[in-house]
Parts: C-alpha cells; sequence; structure tokens
C-alpha cells in the first residue's frame, strides 16, 4: 500500500530526513517555520490559498501568505501551501471528478465539498443553519435575543437525579465552571498518582473573586461546599482576581471555577467536580454541557456520613418533579428530534423521517 501515516493531520512531523520537527527551535520567519511543527504540513495558516486572488496573486503585498508562480507553475510563498501545490488558479474539474480534483482552482476550502467558504451549514445539523446564542440550560440569567432560554433541539436526559435549576433560581445564583490545571490530566488517574504533579497541585480548590469571598466572609484557603441540583462537594477557596463578577443586563452574576482533576483514589485527593455536573447532549455529537452550570456556595466543611443526607436535603430537596426548568420535558419524552410534542423539532434541517 501507499499509506505512510495513521492519521492525515500527523503527516509530516517525521519526514524522509527522519527529524522530529515537532523539538525544533530555530524560528525562521515570522510565521514561525522552524519552531515546533503544526499539522498538517507544517501549514501555519490553513486555507492560506484565500489570502490569494482567485488568479493568484496575494491580495495584500504585506500580508500575503502563498501566490501562484506561473513560470514554475507551482503555489509558493511563506507558507506551506494549504492546497494541491500544482493545481492552477485556471484549473476547473470535469463533470465527473471527485476528491480534491473536484475543487477548482480558485477555491480555497479544501475541505468542504464545493471548495467554497460557507455562510451557514447547508446540511447535517441537527440545529442552525446559522449560529446564535441560548443560554446554557442551567443558568442564573435569562436569555435577552429569544423569548426562549435553551436550545430547543438539546438532549436533556431527564431524570429525579439530573435536574437542572431553572433560570434565575434564588438557591443557585452562581455560574459554575470547570477548568484544566497544567499539573494533571483528566480526571487526575495519571497524574495525581506521580508525586512531583501532585506536590504542586495537592488538593481541589474553587476559584473565586474577592468581591464574592467579601460578600461571604470567605478567606483565601477556607474551606467551601458547592452546591447544585446534582450533589455537592467539598473544596479549600482560592481568592483571585482571575475570577471576575460578569455584568449581565444591570445584574452582577459571580463566578465560581473549579479544576476537574480530582478523585477519591491515589495520594492527593479531593471531591470530583463530576458530582455537580449534569447530563446532558448537545444535538449534533450529544457532547455534555459541562462548562456553564448554576450554583451556590456555602462557607464550611461538608457533613460526612448520615449527617450529609439531612445536610443536601436542605439546600437541595429531593422532592418535586425530574423537569424543574421549564423548557426541560418530562423523563417519559424521547431525547432530541424524537420528542413528540414540537420539543426538538425547532431548527431542523431535514426531517426526523
Amino acid at each position: 500500500g501507499s499509506t505512510s501515516c495513521g492519521c492525515w493531520i500527523c503527516s509530516g512531523v517525521l519526514g524522509p530526513d527522519k527529524i522530529n520537527k515537532a523539538i525544533a527551535r530555530q524560528s525562521k520567519d515570522y510565521l514561525g517555520h522552524g519552531w515546533g511543527f503544526a499539522w498538517p504540513g507544517d501549514r501555519r495558516i490553513i486555507y492560506n490559498r484565500a489570502s490569494a486572488s482567485p488568479t493568484g496573486e496575494p491580495w495584500s503585498e504585506r500580508k500575503k501568505l502563498i501566490w501562484w508562480d506561473r513560470a514554475q507553475n507551482k503555489w509558493t510563498g511563506g507558507d506551506n501551501p494549504d492546497f494541491p501545490v500544482g493545481k492552477s488558479p485556471d484549473y476547473r474539474p470535469a463533470r465527473h471528478d471527485k476528491g480534491l480534483d473536484a475543487i477548482p482552482g480558485n477555491a480555497p476550502f479544501i475541505l468542504h465539498e464545493d471548495g467554497l467558504g460557507w455562510i451557514y451549514v447547508p446540511k447535517g445539523l441537527q440545529d442552525g443553519p446559522f449560529p446564535t446564542h441560548y443560554e446554557p440550560l442551567e443558568s442564573p440569567v435569562r436569555n435577552l435575543l429569544y423569548s426562549r432560554d435553551t436550545d430547543p433541539v438539546v438532549n436533556w436526559f431527564t431524570r429525579q437525579e439530573n435536574r437542572f435549576a431553572p433560570p434565575g433560581d434564588p438557591r443557585f445564583p452562581y455560574v459554575l465552571t470547570t477548568y484544566r490545571l497544567t499539573e494533571h490530566h483528566t480526571a487526575g488517574g495519571m497524574s495525581r498518582f506521580l508525586s512531583h504533579l501532585a506536590e504542586l497541585q495537592p488538593e481541589m480548590f474553587a476559584e473565586i473573586s474577592p468581591e464574592l469571598a467579601m460578600e461571604l466572609e470567605i478567606d483565601n484557603g477556607d474551606y467551601v461546599c458547592i452546591v447544585t441540583l446534582r450533589g455537592a462537594i467539598e473544596s479549600r477557596a482560592l481568592v483571585s482576581r482571575r475570577a471576575r463578577p460578569l455584568q449581565i443586563n444591570g445584574k452582577t452574576v459571580h463566578q465560581v471555577a473549579v479544576p476537574f482533576h480530582f478523585g477519591s483514589a491515589g495520594p492527593v485527593r479531593g471531591d470530583a467536580a463530576n458530582d455537580l455536573l449534569a447530563i446532558s447532549g448537545e444535538p449534533n455529537v450529544t457532547i455534555m454541557e459541562t462548562k456553564a452550570l448554576a450554583c451556590r456556595i456555602v462557607p464550611g466543611r461538608l457533613p460526612r456520613g448520615p449527617a450529609f443526607e439531612e445536610w443536601l436535603d436542605k439546600y437541595v430537596p429531593r422532592g418535586g418533579p425530574p423537569n424543574l426548568h421549564p423548557e426541560q420535558p418530562p423523563p417519559s419524552a424521547p431525547a432530541g428530534d424524537k420528542f413528540k410534542t414540537d420539543h426538538g423539532q425547532h431548527g431542523k434541517t431535514e426531517s426526523a423521517g
């Protein structure tokens, strides 16, 4: 066969010269060639054919990237062409050509089937076709753009232990987000067992602003409990100016940021951020919405044992319907486009068929 790489976007980092270009540290130009490697093919600007006019001349002499060299009949310039090197701007495909052969020489966007830039996605998406804004499924504020707060074609996975707070629920006034630390990897199963990394980031924490810390009378390093409708965890407080309050529609909304690398095993342990998250699925590839939720903070330690259930009931009563959010379907409703009362039908590009 002719396969030279298992994944085409990784091709070229170790070529016939047997030099690992990823460790290169001698930059040769303003695009950074010679410093590391950019996949695929060390192209520093994707779709750089678009920096030249349909006939191949640079749109801007100052910002030119590649251009068509008529003497050599190839694309050349300061970057590696993100385009078939020998395809002339005058090239036009035959009717039955396929793949890259079907893309004209004046069409830069080679990963699109027609080679053109798209204002919107013409097919395949369950939402759209134009990008817009909906609030997260759980948000302390309402959507200022539409009467509807959330994406109408999202999958909620409604059940009692997966409840979402309604917009503006006073019990959960803060935005909760999760993030990564340099010293840890994913849920920490690999990094928390390494002594050097564990020593650098030894404990679960919640990052809050000085303003929120003052409001709740929390000092840096104090224990706090973060509570959502799904559960509660304990952490230290990290008072930081990075977690700035937001001003939304005349309202101050505080942020709470927690790393998601801690768990119950290993030499470095901590409560898991995943205990706070809701299970959901965006309508195209079912990615969970884990970066924007609603929470509250309770200063102090989290009770353990039987006292935990009593404490949690105080802040998150387990009674009531599982679909507290007014736009959330009931548990019996199929997810997404199978919901029979038009939930999940708005914005469809194709019928459920």
